[in-house]
């Protein structure tokens, strides 16, 4: 790759902060369309954030489970392929859903469900059918709806109390009557029971040649997207500081006049013309001095996000199963997700070695945070023989990776809370907050670059970023569904 210059003496100075997918797609749509010269500022010693990869005794490990949809934009893929090449395969989708001790294959199909489907369920999922028909449930107008009643009005009671509430209750660690409505708008695609058996008796929209359901995976890992856009800006100029925390953002007046980080326990300075920001929303307005007013840090404290503790076995096998996900609802196991790296990309290599990677949520430094490798790696190992999966093959090593941000919680009153903060960082004409984490939504990866190059298509080439241009933009961010 060749080096590419542009001339930008008299392009705006734009500083993003963090280098995820959207802080690495921003730096990429920024400088290939010559719109601004870019520093990009990250903590991390590499890109990619959540949706990163790192290598491990020759794997590939991603920070859980990550897919590139075939639901993403069509411009955005378009550029991911031109970026990956090859190396963007195509794999066909193999999971399972651990469903009252059965095995439900992931996506469904019919056959499968006919044949695995536990007898109970199906004859509850068929009296909520009917009696969605006949006998509609009605929820309490003087109550606002919640998660719990959104979906048990669209859904019935047995899918609910079986699938989405137990899943709910771990994922978020908060009971269903206590998730905000909204969380069943962004999470659930079927809302209804007649689009479930639509969708499952359907072909699939997105299939491949074999007529199955598929999606992308790069070769290298998952975070190989946003080390290629890392890569790409870079040919085009951005700069970008790694092992950088923000300390502060200064202000004056309605504008963030710069921002203070530090490296190696050096303080630094960089001041720009926008500041674009892709920290976790608190993280960010906590950062800015003079601090805010009370009412905007009593708003923070409302906020809150999910944590995440990655478990990593690796086990001497080839292949542990065939499977690239396991998925348990079921609060008997603690564990949310399985899944097994070498699957999603379909390498053979390393022979005689394989890894898990399990997905336990948990807040903050709570008893579940504070546990060793050595202690999660016996849950884990515990977890899988209760769920039938027993490991009967060495285990080689267990190491854990903690995510402090993995998700954010809708909780009931949630958005009021967010609204204050939006409306106080709209004061700013400098600053942009958004991604995953800037715009505390649970997108995937290609919204987040989605939303990158809507920013970029917000600064005209005047050098003037057109708000509202962006607003019409966030009606769209919010139309976004999670594909899992």
């Amino acid at each position: 790759m060749t080096k590419k210059t542009n001339d930008r003496n008299s392009s705006p100075h734009v500083a993003i902060l963090g280098a995820g997918p959207a802080g690495v797609g921003a730096a990429y749509y920024l400088t290939r369309q010559n719109r601004a010269k870019v520093t990009v500022l990250e903590l991390n010693n590499g890109v990619g954030g959540n949706s990163g990869s790192f290598e491990h005794s020759g794997i590939f490990l991603d920070y859980g489970s990550h897919r590139l949809h075939p639901a993403c934009d069509p411009e955005i893929f378009k550029d991911i392929k031109m970026m990956l090449g090859e190396d963007l395969l195509v794999r066909p989708r193999h999971g399972r859903i651990r469903l009252k001790q059965r095995w439900i294959h992931f996506p469904l199909n019919p056959l499968d469900l006919v044949l695995r489907l536990p007898i109970g369920f199906g004859s509850g999922v068929a009296k909520d059918t009917v009696l969605s028909v006949i006998s509609p449930l009605r929820t309490n107008g003087k109550d606002s709806p919640t998660f719990a009643s959104v979906l048990e009005k669209q859904l019935g009671k047995t899918i609910c109390q079986e699938f989405y509430f137990p899943y709910a209750r771990k994922i978020w660690g908060l009971p269903p009557e206590e998730i905000s409505a909204i969380q069943a708008q962004k999470r659930v695609s079927a809302n209804s029971i007649f689009k479930i058996i639509k969708k499952v008796f359907s072909k699939p929209q997105n299939t491949g040649v074999n007529g199955k359901p598929f999606f992308y995976y790069p070769r290298k890992g998952f975070g190989q997207i946003s080390t290629e856009y890392f890569h790409h800006a870079q040919e085009y100029g951005a700069t970008f500081h790694f092992g950088a925390r923000v300390k502060q953002l200064n202000i004056e007046g309605d504008c963030i006049r710069s921002v203070i980080y530090e490296t190696e326990n050096q303080q630094q300075k960089v001041t720009a013309d926008y500041i674009w920001s892709t920290l976790p929303l608190t993280v960010l307005i906590k950062s800015i001095s003079p601090p805010p007013p009370r009412a905007i840090l009593d708003a923070v404290e409302s906020i809150r996000f999910r944590s995440m503790i990655l478990i990593y076995l690796f086990l001497k096998t080839n292949q542990f199963t065939e499977y690239d996900a396991h998925y348990f609802p079921g609060e008997d196991i603690a564990i949310t997700r399985l899944s097994e790296p070498k699957n999603y990309s379909g390498v053979k290599e390393p022979t005689g070695l394989t890894a898990l990677c399990a997905e336990l949520p948990c807040n903050l430094n709570d008893e579940l945070w504070k546990k060793s490798d050595h202690e999660l790696g016996e849950l884990l190992v515990e977890a899988l023989e209760k769920a039938g999966l027993p490991v009967r093959v060495p285990i080689e090593e267990v190491f854990t990776r903690r995510l402090p941000f993995a998700y954010p919680i809708y909780d009931r009153g949630f958005e009021g809370h967010f609204e204050v903060l939006h409306q106080y960082l709209k004061r700013f004409t400098n600053l942009l907050s958004f991604g995953r984490q800037g715009l505390f939504v649970h997108d995937n990866t290609h919204h987040a670059l989605y939303m990158a190059r809507s920013a970029v298509d917000c600064l005209g080439e005047d050098g003037i970023f057109h708000q509202d241009k962006w607003q019409e933009y966030l009606k769209i961010f919010e139309t976004h569904v999670v594909e899992d």
